[in-house]
């Protein structure tokens, strides 16, 4: 009776075991499948939130798209300022003049200077003109030019002046920062002094300012409008080339002797033009010298002897 007891208290502990076992069992195969399950749907989060990381820290740079750089540069206009001159031979100067006049008119242009020379018959034989042509034209008015005769001399010269454009342009948005700063200054100035003060470098920063303003209006001058110094001769007359200065020792002695050759040419003039009046001075005024000192002249009176003439 007694081992029948212990065999079924036995049993009973052998079958509560086993359930409880099966129990934890299912749990942990939930638990397990579920924390597969989040960890299967999380990974390619967690993969694109550790890309996303490394790509801001900077470890794994992005590769930039080739219209990305390209559209975030800044496009910077060069500023060139042209010059050149033309020498063209014409038979009718007078004619080419006007013709290369209008030209310059008709490509928006102008003519700055002319400086031109005639003959006896007043006809025109040489022209200098300085004209200025919008720098977009430049190259089309040599071309249209060149056509009005000869050419026998050309010379093109270029100026990148973009560095000192940007650099105006840049100082003049400072200064125009810097006074507005000032004059929210003058504004908060409550004392004779402060307001003196204030006043006193607005006006200094404002005349710096008008300065900076004045050199941007001539350098966008000199960069909107090119030169070309035209000149028009006729055949066989070309103006001389400009002669080279000469320096050192010679050039100084050369110069030297041509000024005081110039300098004994002068006073040899001078003297020339008063000689005939010196000689008609001379013949009048040395006679009436020498009459004068004769008139002047006393008599001689004779010396004290003591001794009385004879009477009579």
């Amino acid at each position: 009776m007694t081992r029948t007891r212990f065999t079924a208290a036995v049993a009973g502990v052998i079958l509560t075991a086993a359930v409880l076992l099966s129990g934890c069992s299912g749990e942990g195969g939930n638990s397990s499948s579920g924390k597969a399950d989040s960890g299967s749907a999380a990974a390619p989060e967690r993969a694109q939130s550790q890309a996303d990381g490394a790509a801001t820290d900077g470890k794994v740079p992005a590769a930039p798209k080739s219209g990305d750089n390209a559209a975030d540069q800044p496009t910077v206009t060069r500023a060139i300022i042209k010059t050149g001159s033309l020498s063209i031979e014409a038979d009718d100067v007078d004619a080419q003049r006007q013709k290369a006049i209008g030209i310059v008119t008709g490509l928006n242009g102008q003519v700055a200077t002319e400086d031109s020379g005639s003959d006896l018959d007043g006809r025109i034989t040489r022209a200098n003109l300085t004209l200025k042509v919008p720098t977009a034209q430049y190259e089309t008015a040599i071309q249209r030019l060149s056509g009005l005769g000869k050419r026998t001399a050309i010379h093109q010269e270029s100026t990148d002046a973009t560095e000192a454009v940007v650099d105006v342009a840049s100082r003049i948005s400072t200064q125009r920062a810097s006074l507005e700063r000032m004059r929210a200054l003058l504004a908060k100035a409550t004392t004779i002094g402060e307001i003196v003060s204030v006043e006193s470098e607005l006006t200094r920063r404002e005349s710096d300012l008008e300065s900076l303003l004045a050199k941007q209006k001539a350098l966008a001058g000199q960069t909107e409008l090119a030169t070309l110094n035209l000149v028009l001769s006729e055949p066989g007359k070309a103006p001389p080339a400009p002669k080279k200065e000469e320096t050192g020792f010679l050039a100084g002695l050369k110069g030297g002797w041509n000024a005081f050759a110039a300098t004994v040419t002068v006073l040899l003039t001078a003297l020339g033009a008063l000689l005939p009046f010196l000689v008609v001075f001379a013949m009048i005024g040395i006679p009436l010298w020498r009459f004068r000192h004769r008139f002047r002249r006393t008599p001689a009176t004779a010396p004290a002897t003591g001794v009385l003439p004879p009477t009579e």
